[in-house]
Parts: structure tokens; C-alpha cells; sequence
């Protein structure tokens, strides 16, 4: 088996899935390339047609929020009612 001495063992993978850093700089770096990693298109996940990587950001914010929103109106309903958020499902 032949070896690749350009390869870099001790580079960053994002697919490593390392924890978020303590430090804050660090961690708005690391949400930010989560966030640009998300938005460049790929094969599986190409851009719509006329949508730019910035506009992808956009839509991809959006929806976070109303995520967001949905799972604190579906924790707010919980509280109200007694129930575990995650058992309504």
C-alpha cells in the first residue's frame, strides 16, 4: 500500500463533527463555516434556477428561523398544557 506524503493526517475534517469551541471567536467561526457549508451547492443539493449562494443563505436563514419559531410555539403549547415537547409528536 503506497502513502500520499502530501496528505495532511492533522488537517481540519468538518465531517469529524467536533464539539463547538469554549472560546467564543472560535465558535463564530465554526457556526459560520457550518453556515457557508450548508449553502455551496453540491451534486445532491444543486441551487435553484437564478439563485445565488448569497440568496441560499437567505432562504436557508429563513427557514432556520421558522424553525425556530415552530419548535418555541410547540415548547410555549407544552408548557401550557403539561406535556413533554417531544411527546406531541
Amino acid at each position: 500500500m503506497s502513502v500520499d506524503p502530501n496528505i495532511d493526517y492533522a488537517s481540519h475534517d468538518p465531517e469529524d463533527r467536533e464539539g463547538m469551541s469554549e472560546n467564543p471567536a472560535i465558535r463564530e467561526a465554526q457556526e459560520l463555516e457550518a453556515r457557508m457549508r450548508r449553502a455551496l451547492a453540491t451534486k445532491e443539493d444543486p441551487l435553484r434556477d437564478d439563485e445565488s449562494t448569497v440568496e441560499r443563505l437567505r432562504r436557508l436563514a429563513a427557514q432556520d428561523s421558522d424553525a425556530d419559531d415552530a419548535d418555541a410555539a410547540d415548547a410555549a403549547h407544552a408548557e401550557g398544557t403539561g406535556q413533554d415537547a417531544e411527546s406531541q409528536d
